[in-house]
């Protein structure tokens, strides 16, 4: 299973909406047994966002790794980087 980590401000930045949606319809493509998402929004997950010493929202980590930061990707980056962290495409 991959894990899809986002990280987003609070009250959003469109760059944040924008991402949890492109995640949103990602993670729909798969079931649970394939990708785990999880989203942080604002304080919630900032022990988190200190941990993996991200700098800026919106944030994007795949199994632990840093993949996307300070911008809302395409979904094919997005792709891109589930894939690497070991996701078959659908």
């Amino acid at each position: 299973m991959v894990r899809l980590e986002v990280f987003s401000g609070d009250p959003p930045c469109p760059g944040c909406v924008a991402i949890i949606e492109l995640a949103k319809r990602v993670k729909a493509k798969y079931g649970d047994d394939e990708l785990q998402l999880v989203i942080y929004t604002g304080q919630e997950g900032m022990p988190k966002f200190e941990e993996y010493g991200l700098f800026c929202v919106p944030a994007a980590v795949v199994n632990g790794n840093i993949r996307i930061e300070g911008m809302c990707p395409s979904e094919a980056t997005l792709n891109n980087a589930l894939r690497e962290g070991g996701l078959c495409l659908k």
